[in-house]
């Protein structure tokens, strides 16, 4: 019972040995077709059958070989997690603090003489595929804060990040900081569907939820996982027309009036505790559809922020001279890379901390 409904790091393993029972069936009575059956009666079906054997044979071999692979071997993440490769990557590759962020513990007393800046934003700047934290954008701005003050910086660079926060999940978690924790300045960490809370969902289309089949478990082969994320995944609705419906969001007084809102609230909770706020948007390295236009989108929410006398950066335009295949985690995770983190950190270094010279 525990092998098959556990499904741990490597699926359900119970799965795996009948993968192995039928391919051994399938080798044995290829073995028992050449053995025994009677060539020089029927010549013809038999070389049709045989062959087809031997093809299935070969084919299942390479089948159980992928299998293998991704079931016990394969790290690396997807834009949506689900995947056992993604599983595991998170299970090996991220240690989160008592508070669910992926940084160090906080000491809810500040210590003196210190400036904290809290990066609030979801899974672009909580680092989703990538390995090393320090990649990260906000950990390099605290090291180039560690690199003028010394090993005791008088700055403490806090990523309060999670996956699927939008600006809903992010109000109480800023005043909490700020009150709490006695957070000097917050950097709200944007991307544009911060604002899908708000969008028009129905069980025919909800891109918020991870398009899955309907009548087969994924979790019963990590290879026709795979496939499947490959292959149908990109021509579902819901992803297809992912940026289209934020950008159609965007467009709708009504939501944009709601969202505007929403994001005041942010502003609000900042001016009152006397708390220092920036905005970094992050952009989409892959888009598609028809509506979105990263450039017009992102620069209704610079003038939203302008207006309201928060400072803004838009890092869209840096990415500009690099390929898209280059800045994303991988083929299947659309994520920003070490290398993605790496401009953005330099960007917003250059916009918000770099010493001003004489």
């Amino acid at each position: 019972m525990i092998l098959m409904w556990s499904s741990g790091a490597f699926g359900y393993l119970l799965d795996y040995v009948l993968w192995w029972i039928l391919f051994l069936s399938l080798v044995v009575h290829t073995w028992c077709f050449f053995r025994f059956f009677p060539k020089d009666k029927k010549p013809r079906s038999g070389l049709m059958v045989g062959n087809a054997l031997v093809f299935l044979s070969l084919l299942g071999a390479m089948a159980l070989i992928g299998e293998s692979y991704y079931r016990f071997m394969a790290v690396s993440t997807d834009s949506f997690g689900m995947s056992l490769p993604a599983r595991r990557w998170f299970a090996l590759h991220t240690r989160l603090n008592a508070l669910g962020f992926r940084d160090a513990e906080w000491t809810i007393e500040k210590p003196a003489g210190v400036r904290r800046i809290a990066f609030v934003g979801d899974s672009f700047a909580y680092g989703w595929g990538v390995q090393n934290p320090e990649d990260r954008f906000t950990d390099r701005i605290q090291s180039k804060f560690n690199m003028i003050d010394g090993s005791k910086s008088r700055v403490q660079v806090m990523n309060a990040a999670k996956p699927g926060w939008g600006t809903p999940e992010q109000i109480e978690p800023i005043e909490r900081l700020i009150r709490d924790f006695g957070v000097d300045e917050v950097v709200l960490c944007y991307v544009p569907n911060d604002i899908e809370r708000l969008l028009p969902r129905s069980e025919e289309f909800n891109p918020i939820k991870p398009p899955e089949p309907a009548f087969f478990d994924l979790d019963r082969s990590p290879l026709l996982d795979q496939l499947y994320r490959r292959i149908v995944v990109p021509r579902r609705p819901t992803v297809r027309h992912y940026h289209d419906w934020l950008a159609e969001g965007f467009a709708d007084e009504g939501i944009w009036r709601e969202h505007q809102q929403q994001l005041g609230t942010i502003i609000r909770i900042c001016k009152d505790h006397g708390a220092t706020l920036r905005v970094v948007l992050l952009p989409f390295i892959r888009t598609s559809g028809e509506k979105f236009n990263t450039r017009a989108l992102h620069g209704n929410l610079s003038k939203f922020f302008q207006a309201n006398q928060v400072p803004v950066k838009d890092l869209a335009p840096i990415l500009a001279d690099h390929s898209p295949d280059g800045l994303v985690v991988n083929r299947l995770d659309a994520h920003p890379n070490a290398l993605a983190h790496q401009l953005f950190a330099e960007a917003i270094w250059q916009a918000f901390y770099a010493p001003q010279r004489p």
